[in-house]
């Protein structure tokens, strides 16, 4: 699971720098379905993320605003400033934890395992950053590459 967090953290750090050379109305513009732009989909994928982590590292959630970070740099600084966390569950992952039993606190009701929360963080992440991709084609951009293969990790 490591390299696929490492591949996913990669892709999304290109998308940033990617952002950062796209004129803020195109990032910002409302698109049909995911998050409704480029950029709140980006913002949703470390709030989800850093959620579920704090879930897993026992954590108290917090719920940021998107409006709180309201520009590609704000985003970057979010992802950035909790990478070290989240490193911390995924590489510190072993089969001892894979059964690990998880409570969130927006579904107290029910029990996650930390093996499932991570192979869904990477699914997830991976779903929106293809939405993204369609997006950059529809702008006729070249998306950053998906491509797993000959990239280092």
């Amino acid at each position: 699971m490591k390299g696929l967090f490492q591949y996913n953290w990669q892709v999304r750090d290109e998308w940033f720098d990617w952002c950062l050379k796209q004129q803020p109305e195109e990032i910002e513009k409302k698109r049909s379905s995911g998050m409704e732009s480029i950029l709140k989909n980006l913002f949703h994928i470390v709030d989800v993320e850093v959620s579920w982590m704090y879930a897993i590292l026992d954590k108290p959630d917090f719920t940021p605003e998107f409006s709180d970070y309201p520009s590609i740099q704000h985003i970057i600084k979010f992802s950035e400033a909790y990478r070290s966390e989240v490193e911390s569950v995924v590489f510190h992952f072993s089969s001892t934890a894979e059964q690990k039993p998880v409570k969130t606190s927006w579904a107290e009701e029910d029990t996650y395992t930390q093996g499932d929360i991570l192979r869904h963080l990477i699914a997830h992440e991976i779903h929106h950053i293809g939405q993204i991709s369609v997006w950059a084609r529809e702008m006729n951009r070249v998306p950053v590459s998906a491509s797993y293969v000959g990239r280092q990790q």
